[in-house]
């Protein structure tokens, strides 16, 4: 149990909204874990509970060295004497060790503690360090390697152990460090990781040092492990840590916070005393006033003060996890970053990094696809990956059909002809140019933009496509916008001599424009050759937006006749007489040929306004490049495959292989070992957490193939 605890809701950035399971129950992520001293608690475990906390953490090194606290603990277990019936977390005395050079137990001695009082987490004793050369700290990581390794032969760190062991990573901020830590620190079978020796970092808020560090360890660590933050502090922040892919952070923030009179929000650090009004609706805030609070008894204000923070910092995860499937944690940390200059630095570094493993770390877990649309506020957000992915794949999956082209401004995009025998590119001020015929895909359409104006960077996109353009054997370019004195000084910097202005470049019928649409869509969305699916087809449009929602193809062969259609309708009749509803005498002939010897091939989502393959699509898909790669393409062992035909979720320990370019909420393939389509499914991850995960939905089952006989 204790190595494969956790599993992946829904992710943005690098962050997860995911689900911890502990011997006490499972825990929502990511989450605060609040410090709760053992001598002096500000606030109850009952207090934690109404909030709405799963989890906290506490020294065990604190308890052990309290020789009646000890042997209650012991005695009664941990949990009954905390009143709490949920997960509770252990540190083990390293902060000790830290500032007192020493603890008066040994690394067995604590971790055999931790394991006997029935902790959920628990931590090995490891030797935080903030101070001294590469050398001095190396002598110290080494140690702390040795200990894992010795807690490991003792039995205590196991895959069969109830308690889950963290292990401690250090090094920050040197990454030859870290890499290391990772290295052997992954040799042991620990449930989770744990980057420590943050302390200084947070205090003085060098957050860019410390997102250098996350990188590294977040890039090295396989991706199934829930990763821990030691001392995360202000909830200003959390959302910053969260994008970086931490799961789980302590803070005892809350306490020392309220103990100086000083009221967290997510916008900053307030004085009671510079206080008239609260800023927050939470049950303190709204029963009492500042100057209440500070007519208090010292020890009653500094209860309810504890009692804001950590209302204010649950509010702050909440706000998180919500932003995470929303597809808008970028969005939140952009806000976050204007309430304390170290976090705006910190974001900022993030995006315009000329460090390519930046880009690289957030591409890979970042998803192609989510519910909401970019909202760009700061001028680093040029840069969002979301953005340069999309840069990086136009080149290559931008669909041609004319050797004509017009490249024109947004605002001249709106008046030129729809069925022009020219192909229409659209210069924009985020993704530098857009084919027109996609230009509804995310997140093309699904964005606004504190800035319009077309840059040098941007042409300089344009002026790269350009040539691209060219080189597929367009003749033909002009440039356009309805003011022509500003498209002469656009086509001069691109290289475009030729202003349109209403040329006869030719026009194309409905069904040549519908399937150069059906066309674009797919080659964008699945790379070269998947636009060759289609030769036939017929669109159909939203009565109430106008938008596309469905593609028909109407080139059907006999072949799918036999194996795709009647199979699908053999489906849809046997579900609508379970349900008691009328079928057709002869579903074939009512439903296929009396409609034209059209099928549905493919929808398109209305929130992401993506393709969403259908059986018709994925057996194309399937005979075209299963056997040439794996193109979206998920290998499954066949374990599962009689689950998975069954429209049952596909997990993530059956999954044998992967494309690398899957990404969470991508539309894939479901294949099993002999290389057989059973499943069309939504990625819930992507594909290096499929691959390194052992628990979990990897992708959420859409159609199940049934076998052929």
């Amino acid at each position: 149990m204790a190595e494969d605890v956790f599993e992946i809701i829904a992710k943005d950035g690098a962050g997860r909204l995911g689900k911890l399971k502990t011997a006490h129950g499972t825990i929502k992520t990511p989450t605060l874990v609040p410090v709760i001293n053992p001598h002096l608690p500000v606030v109850s475990t009952h207090d934690l509970k109404k909030i709405g906390y799963e989890i906290f953490i506490t020294n065990s090194y604190l308890i052990y060295k309290d020789e009646r606290l000890r042997e209650y603990v012991l005695e009664k277990g941990i949990h009954y004497a905390y009143s709490w019936d949920k997960a509770i977390m252990t540190d083990s005395g390293a902060f000790q060790l830290m500032v007192y050079g020493d603890v008066e137990v040994s690394n067995l001695e604590i971790v055999d503690f931790q394991a006997r009082i029935g902790v959920d987490i628990g931590v090995i004793l490891d030797i935080p360090i903030y101070r001294g050369s590469k050398e001095y700290r190396m002598k110290f990581i080494s140690e702390t390697v040795r200990r894992a390794k010795e807690a490991a032969d003792a039995g205590y760190v196991s895959p069969e152990s109830k308690t889950i062991w963290v292990g401690p990573i250090h090094g920050v901020p040197y990454a030859e460090l870290l890499e290391y830590s990772v290295e052997h620190m992954t040799k042991y079978p620990f449930g989770m990781y744990a980057v420590g020796s943050i302390v200084p970092l947070m205090e003085s808020y060098q957050l860019q040092q410390l997102v250098k560090s996350a990188v590294i360890v977040k890039s090295k660590l396989p991706s199934r492990y829930p990763v821990h933050l030691f001392g995360a502090g202000h909830p200003s922040a959390f959302a910053l840590f969260v994008l970086l892919g931490f799961d789980t952070f302590d803070s005892a923030a809350y306490a020392l916070y309220a103990k100086d009179g000083r009221y967290l929000s997510p916008h900053g650090t307030f004085n009671l005393r510079d206080l008239e009004y609260f800023p927050c609706e939470c049950p303190i805030c709204s029963k009492y006033t500042p100057k209440e609070l500070l007519d208090m008894d010292p020890m009653e204000r500094q209860h309810y003060l504890a009692m804001h923070n950590l209302y204010v910092s649950m509010a702050e995860i909440r706000r998180i996890r919500q932003a995470i499937l929303e597809g808008t944690l970028w969005k939140l940390v952009a806000e976050r970053a204007s309430s304390h200059s170290e976090i705006a630095r910190a974001y900022k570094w993030l995006l315009k990094s000329k460090n390519k493993n930046i880009y690289k770390f957030f591409e890979e877990f970042e998803p192609r696809f989510k519910r909401r649309g970019l909202m760009l506020t700061r001028p680093e957000e040029f840069h969002l990956p979301i953005i340069r992915r999309y840069k990086d794949i136009i080149l290559e999956r931008s669909y041609i059909w004319s050797d004509k082209a017009i490249i024109t401004t947004p605002e001249g995009s709106n008046n030129l002809q729809r069925y022009l025998g020219a192909q229409v590119f659209i210069l924009s001020p985020v993704f530098g140019i857009i084919p027109r015929e996609i230009r509804g895909i995310y997140p093309l359409f699904q964005h606004l933009t504190f800035d319009n104006k077309l840059r040098k960077n941007t042409l300089d996109f344009a002026k790269k496509f350009i040539n691209r353009l060219k080189e597929n054997g367009v003749k033909e370019i002009y440039i356009y916008d309805p003011d022509d004195s500003y498209a002469k000084k656009i086509g001069s910097y691109l290289g475009i001599n030729e202003l349109y202005s209403g040329q006869d470049l030719g026009v194309i019928t409905r069904d040549e424009f519908e399937l150069i649409i059906a066309k674009s869509f797919l080659k964008y969305q699945y790379g070269p050759g998947s636009e060759k699916l289609l030769n036939r087809v017929e669109i159909e449009y939203s009565q109430a937006t106008g938008r596309l929602r469905k593609i028909y193809a109407k080139d059907i062969t006999k072949e799918e006749i036999e194996k795709v259609i009647i199979p699908e309708l053999n489906y849809h009749m046997n579900k609508k007489k379970k349900l008691g509803l009328q079928v057709p005498d002869d579903p074939l002939e009512t439903l296929f040929y009396s409609k034209g010897e059209k099928w549905l091939f493919a929808a398109v989502a209305p929130n992401y306004f993506k393709l969403v393959p259908h059986p018709l699509m994925g057996y194309r898909f399937w005979k075209k490049f299963s056997s040439s790669d794996l193109r979206y393409i998920v290998i499954l062992s066949n374990e599962a495959e009689e689950f998975v035909r069954k429209k049952k979720s596909i997990f993530a320990k059956f999954v044998i292989d992967a494309d690398n370019s899957i990404r969470a909420n991508d539309e894939i393939f479901i294949l099993n070992e002999e290389k057989e389509l059973i499943a069309l499914a939504r990625a819930q991850m992507g594909a290096r957490e499929m691959i390194e995960f052992r628990r979990g939905v990897a992708a959420e089952n859409r159609y199940g193939f049934e076998k052929q006989s």
